[in-house]
């Protein structure tokens, strides 16, 4: 009678060495991709189905490298407060977050960087310098596969375009505090390409453009907590 061959039921990461369920499609430690074949995970869950249906072995201690189930609930808890930060656009037409502080520096600095080139680009320049870093954070983020990072600057990305949203649509009113007085940046933008008459839908635009970027955000958050769990409340999962 042939014997029968058992998968293991732990595996180390290629990446950090943080010991891993065999059918944890991503590391718990590091969260990079395991890149164990899917159907090594699949033998691994069905072998714990039928250890655990027929009593064989009890099931294994949790290693100081796994991480409880509650993952998956702080990534909801963290769409939910999200969600309720996204609220207060819609609470107050000129809302002003602790966040768009930062923003502005980033702004201003844009400014700065952009200042030897055409007048056009130089007022350009804040909006597209708030926009790049979190972009360029995103990208790095997401080449060393730190999945919640990488969507959390998604997230910056779509917060930024709700603040841009307010300062386009002042374009003719004007009614925002400026830093350090001077020109408007989206009056003399929308005036330059024709566009002043039209400053409530570019402000609006910009509006329902971050919202779209937040929400997918909150997907992605969402989709990858699931992805990375065999979701079982009873269990320690990786």
């Amino acid at each position: 009678m042939e014997k029968e061959e058992f998968l293991p039921e732990n595996i180390k990461c290629p990446y950090c060495g943080a010991d891993n369920a065999a059918d944890s499609e991503f590391c718990g430690a590091c969260y990079k991709k395991m890149r164990i074949p899917a159907e090594i995970r699949a033998g691994v869950k069905a072998q714990k189905i039928l250890k655990a249906g027929f009593g064989a072995v009890p099931p294994a201690e949790s290693t100081g490298d796994s991480r409880p189930a509650f993952r998956l609930w702080f990534r909801l808890a963290l769409i939910a407060g999200l969600f309720a930060f996204y609220l207060q656009w819609l609470r107050k037409d000129t809302y002003f977050s602790l966040l768009d502080f930062v923003n502005l520096s980033f702004h201003e600095a844009g400014h700065l960087f952009f200042g030897l080139f055409p007048r056009f680009i130089m007022i350009s320049g804040g909006t597209i310098f708030q926009l790049l870093f979190p972009a360029v954070c995103l990208a790095h983020l997401k080449s060393r596969g730190a999945n919640l990072g990488w969507q959390l600057c998604l997230f910056w990305i779509g917060e930024n375009l709700l603040n841009i949203s307010i300062y386009a649509g002042d374009a003719i009113n004007q009614a925002l505090p400026l830093v350090g007085g001077g020109e408007h940046d989206w009056t003399c933008l929308l005036t330059e390409t024709g566009l002043i008459s039209h400053t409530a839908g570019v402000g609006k635009i910009f509006f329902l453009a971050g919202s779209a970027i937040i929400f997918w955000s909150f997907y992605l958050i969402g989709k990858d907590a699931l992805a990375r769990e065999s979701i079982d409340l009873g269990e320690r999962v990786l």
